[in-house]
């Protein structure tokens, strides 16, 4: 990355690349969490193009891990996240969900937390 940029230097890409990805710094540098789901990765990139899971489903054999995982990770942190004026789509989205799907969601999670760490993902 420091080398495509011509004002990219570390000073300033190591915090806000950390900040961002990790949301380490509590939003001081990146207002929010830089998290996406497997419908974003698939919107912004190639990686799914291959891939067996379905990056529009967060429940279920077909479920994507990264939407699986990301709407966990909203739902977690609504209260964190709620106030910010930025996360207000995001989180009205995941207000949509039904309690059905939500259970799902979380049954999910948990398969992929267990396939991650039988290494089977």
């Amino acid at each position: 990355m420091l080398s495509m940029y011509i004002d990219d230097y570390d000073w300033v890409s190591v915090p806000n690349t950390m900040g961002m990805t990790l949301h380490a710094d509590g939003g001081l540098v990146g207002t929010k969490p830089y998290c996406a789901s497997g419908k974003y990765i698939a919107r912004m990139s190639n990686y799914c193009r291959h891939c067996r899971y379905d990056p529009q489903q967060s429940g279920g054999e077909q479920a994507c891990p990264f939407t699986t995982l990301y709407w966990s990770f909203l739902s977690r942190h609504v209260d964190r996240f709620g106030k910010n004026q930025r996360m207000q789509l995001q989180i009205k989205n995941l207000q949509r969900k039904s309690d059905e799907d939500m259970q799902a969601i979380r049954e999910e999670e948990n398969e992929v937390r267990r396939r991650a760490q039988a290494g089977t993902l």
